[in-house]
């Protein structure tokens, strides 16, 4: 009788590429991130940046770019990673093994718990701000009013997602919660995984068509979620492809003492945190206005409004279509934002749209190349006071002006001052009272399924 044995690369040096890719995948989960220690503040230890930014953490030897595109660079700390857990395996690799005296299915089964929950905390947080509308909020009236062609690619696929009703973000993030969950428990690890391969495919390239900039990330966790997979990958085979007899997996693993009495609190833990962000989700979208600044705007003055007239230095500019002086029309937002059309060109903030270190609450300017955008703030008259305001660019902080506000009805608001080089402005806006088809909806509903 003869025995077969294999004697490819992959099996004779599978101990080897084990310990190899507990030591890589290790380095990778070390939280060495610049950025993380740097924006992260401590005294504000429960705010949802915080939290987030912890949750989906990431290694950045050689930092990533912070900006909107098809940048790469984020991979170059995957090979600083394999290069890494090459030299020390070449170093203390035999001592390892002696150390440990494990098997291989031992060193894989360990691999697989740190991978799970790695991405477990990670996809489940992620989950959370998709079902509750943190990540992809409606539009505002600023971006209901700028011309398609003068958002980012990002931008477009956060609006438009943003404002679907046939639930797609919703169950994308119950997906990615339900396949979370899976990965806590052994027995269930499998589908989770298999069903993130298929949710975060459809991520990643979502990231490199639209540009939004966390390919890199997202290609971290499809890889985490291919890795815990292919452990029970020959099985699949077998069964589904080769249509074979099928072995079910035996391999159980035995606990020391100390490991077995620590294991419970530990997975409890780890489900109160999931628990804490939650709530801490939920009521930053129920108590407060994020993404969107705190601090309310002027009373009943949200809308758009059409510049009637517009008096600079004295001389009154005619509608035009390149005047790049003149206004075309100015937003109010509920909050304290105002945001204004006209010819001259706006800077682009290409920052990405990240919730973690969000603390400016920049999400509305973000991506949108057609508008500039101000904070203000207000101080308002009395009976022998008039109201001013002041506002300052939010991208261009040297943009500032001046105002002086007077209301001759609830339509009309008159502006007087100046600007940052002293140039005197008047300024009369008529209020348009426009209605949306988004918010009217259709009068014969379309029903899908």
């Amino acid at each position: 009788m003869t025995t077969l044995t294999e004697s490819h690369f992959f099996q004779r040096q599978r101990s080897n590429i084990l310990y190899i890719g507990l030591i890589f995948f290790l380095v990778l989960s070390i939280p060495y991130d610049p950025n993380l220690f740097k924006d992260t503040s401590f005294g504000d230890l429960l705010s949802l940046e915080n939290w987030f930014a912890l949750a989906t953490y990431r290694s950045s030897f050689i930092p990533e770019s912070p900006l909107v595109g098809p940048d790469v660079r984020g991979y170059y700390n995957w090979a600083i990673a394999l290069g890494l857990a090459l030299l020390l395996f070449l170093i203390f690799g035999r001592k390892l093994k002696q150390a440990f005296r494990v098997d291989d299915e031992t060193v894989f089964y360990w691999l697989r718990v740190l991978l799970r929950y790695r991405l477990a905390l990670a996809i489940i947080c992620i989950g959370l701000v998709k079902i509750i509308p943190i990540q992809l909020p409606e539009p505002t009236i600023s971006e209901l009013h700028t011309e398609y062609g003068d958002l980012l690619l990002w931008k477009l696929y956060y609006l438009t997602n943003g404002i679907a009703t046939a639930g797609y973000l919703p169950v994308i993030g119950a997906l990615e919660i339900l396949g979370g969950l899976f990965l806590l428990n052994r027995r269930t690890a499998v589908i989770g995984s298999g069903l993130l391969i298929a949710v975060l495919l459809n991520v990643v390239i979502v990231n490199y068509v639209y540009e939004i900039g966390e390919q890199v990330y997202s290609s971290f966790l499809l890889l985490l979620a291919i890795v815990i997979f292919s452990y029970d990958w020959p099985r699949f085979y077998k069964l589904l492809i080769r249509k074979t007899a099928t072995i079910p997996d035996g391999f159980w693993p035995v606990y020391g003492p100390k490991i077995a009495a620590v294991r419970p609190y530990l997975q409890a833990l780890f489900l109160l945190l999931i628990a804490v962000f939650s709530v801490q989700a939920y009521l930053s979208w129920k108590n407060s206005n994020y993404p969107f600044p705190e601090e309310k705007g002027l009373d009943d003055a949200a809308g758009v409004y059409n510049v009637k007239d517009f008096v600079w230095k004295g001389d009154t500019l005619a509608y035009s279509l390149t005047d790049s002086i003149r206004w075309k029309d100015v937003v109010f937002e509920k909050w304290n934002t105002i945001s204004i059309r006209g010819n001259r060109p706006v800077k682009v903030d290409s920052l990405r749209p990240r919730i973690a270190f969000n603390r400016e609450r920049n999400y509305e300017y973000l991506g949108n190349g057609g508008r500039e955008f101000f904070g203000y703030s207000q101080k308002k008259g009395t009976e022998k006071q008039q109201t001013t305001i002041k506002l300052r660019g939010k991208v261009n902080r040297d943009h500032t002006f001046s105002f002086v506000l007077r209301r001759t009805d609830k339509r009309t608001l008159l502006l007087d001052g100046v600007n940052q080089r002293g140039d005197s402005l008047h300024v009369r806006l008529e209020k348009i009272n426009k209605k949306y088809l988004l918010h009217e909806g259709r009068r014969k509903p379309i029903r899908i399924y």
